[in-house]
Parts: C-alpha cells; structure tokens; sequence
C-alpha cells in the first residue's frame, strides 16, 4: 500500500500553495524522503548542528520551523 508524505506549514498555507506532497511505496520510503528533506533544509531553517540521530533531527527540525508533516496511508 503507498503511502502520502505531505509537509506544510502549521497555521497558513504557504502564500497561497498547497502543501508539499509526495506518494512512496512503503512507509520506510516516505520516512526516509520526510529525513532528506530535513537535511536538506537544517542549515538554512534552523542553522546548528543537527543531531545525529535522525528521529531527534526530524523532531527538532520541526520543534524549530513553522511546519508540520504527517504520514498516511494513500
């Protein structure tokens, strides 16, 4: 069953934009997308040092900006 990797922001749409979203195969394969995006944007978003566990990344990148994400099933 695919599953639905959607990120946005918390309270508005991003001026006007619908969240960003992408389908993966597995949950494993939408978890690892969610931890790419987090690494992609650390320096920019949050600018220090990121855990090296990825599951206290992923929290504390969105503890810190002013998004959200959820995992379902497609």
């Amino acid at each position: 069953m695919p599953f639905l990797l959607k990120i946005r922001e918390r309270n508005d749409s991003w001026a006007g934009r619908s969240p960003a979203t992408s389908t993966h195969p597995t949950r494993d394969s939408a978890e690892a997308a969610l931890l790419d995006y987090v690494r992609r944007n650390w320096d920019a978003e949050v600018g220090t040092e990121p855990p090296s566990d990825p599951e206290d990344m992923i929290r504390e990148y969105f503890d810190d900006v002013l998004e959200a994400y959820e995992i379902t099933e497609a």
